[in-house]
């Protein structure tokens, strides 16, 4: 018996378990019996296939349907469903599943590399919902309009605890834990430290007989693509870097350390303010994933990966440097309102007892 002799009922049945929106779009395309169905449901097919792979839709067409001319806390009725929303939904998808696929290798590193797994389908959901909770706070919060001045007076910390206040503290938590990876990602591969940089060069070249070139920001180097905004962030504009210019022909683009860990703290809280979609757009460029590191160099016009951050950075405007994070102190001063501790809910998101991975009890007892 064909598939095609099966009822319409039966034949749209099997179109809505598609668990993926390409497996929809796949299965539709093989005759023209089922995509006469498809094209008669094609919105409702759509999204139903969209929450299976890139859920939970309420939140994410939250975000993509936020607009800075209404409060961020307040709901919103959910527009008429279309293909332009749809599109928009799909792109704020893949960066949330994105991150469920770079979670385990930051997430277990060191002594727990030997617990690193794949993600379950509940758990990558939970990690999509605090992607676009987390990217609709720094939309609403992390902007021109909220400078470091009026961070903490009492209104605006109100202001943005509304956002938060909703939500219970497991999900706060689940929003740390992808928060944490953020930092991660930003400490090893976007804004390295010079002890990092350091010692990876002399892991991956042990024989090198020439260190590493100190830099300044009164440091003049023959190649002018490497001098570029060498103290852009003001809290660190006396600390030296180290850089592999010399090494530039040979090994591709030039790796440049954000300062010690000191200075490189306070790099990270003020890079922490980008949103989902931003860090993950640099952390595929400067790992390669989106290119070679010539054609990066080349698509930038940069020599220098620190030279293509700062330069990232520079566009977003004056307002981004020196004026770190806030959506942590946020989750905080929430959990305070309700008679707990913050700093206990982070050490228990840290030590794997809360957030998007849970450790079982009888597990730590063994």
């Amino acid at each position: 018996m064909y598939i095609t002799d099966l009822a319409n009922e039966l034949l749209l049945h099997i179109l809505q378990s598609c668990p993926t929106v390409p497996s929809l779009l796949a299965l539709a395309s093989t005759c023209k019996h089922l995509h006469s169905i498809f094209a008669h449901h094609k919105l409702p097919l759509l999204y139903q296939s969209f929450e299976a792979q890139y859920g939970p839709s309420h939140d994410a067409i939250r975000l993509v349907t936020y607009n800075s001319s209404q409060f961020a806390h307040l709901p919103r009725p959910a527009p008429p469903q279309s293909m332009a929303l749809l599109k928009r939904l799909v792109e704020v998808g893949l960066i949330a599943e994105k991150w469920a696929t770079v979670y385990p290798s930051q997430k277990w590193t060191g002594d727990e590399s030997a617990n690193r797994r794949l993600l379950s389908s509940e758990e990558r959901w939970n990690l999509r919902r605090a992607c676009y909770r987390i990217w609709l706070y720094d939309m609403a919060f992390h902007t021109p309009q909220h400078a470091r001045t009026g961070r903490v007076l009492p209104q605006v910390v109100r202001t943005r605890a509304q956002v938060l206040r909703p939500w219970p503290g497991e999900q706060l938590a689940e929003m740390l834990d992808l928060y944490a990876i953020f930092r991660a990602i930003l400490h090893s591969h976007i804004c390295p430290s010079n002890g990092t940089v350091l010692r990876r060069h002399k892991q991956r070249f042990p024989d090198d007989p020439f260190p590493l070139v100190s830099t300044t920001k009164e440091t003049k180097y023959n190649d002018p693509l490497v001098d570029f905004h060498q103290a852009f962030f003001h809290s660190t504009p006396h600390v030296s870097g180290l850089s592999m210019a010399r090494n530039h022909r040979q090994y591709g683009a030039t790796v440049e350390g954000w300062g010690d860990e000191i200075a490189q703290y306070y790099v990270v809280e003020d890079m922490l303010k980008l949103d989902p979609g931003q860090l993950m757009h640099l952390f595929e460029s400067l790992t390669g994933q989106a290119g070679s590191d010539a054609e990066l160099t080349a698509g930038y016009g940069f020599g220098s990966r620190k030279a293509m951050v700062e330069h990232f950075v520079a566009a977003l405007g004056d307002w981004f440097e020196n004026n770190g994070e806030t959506l942590v102190e946020t989750i905080c001063f929430v959990i305070g309102e309700r008679g707990g501790d913050g700093r206990e809910l982070g050490e228990l998101v840290e030590g794997g007892l809360e957030g998007i991975c849970r450790r079982e009890l009888v597990d730590l007892v063994e």
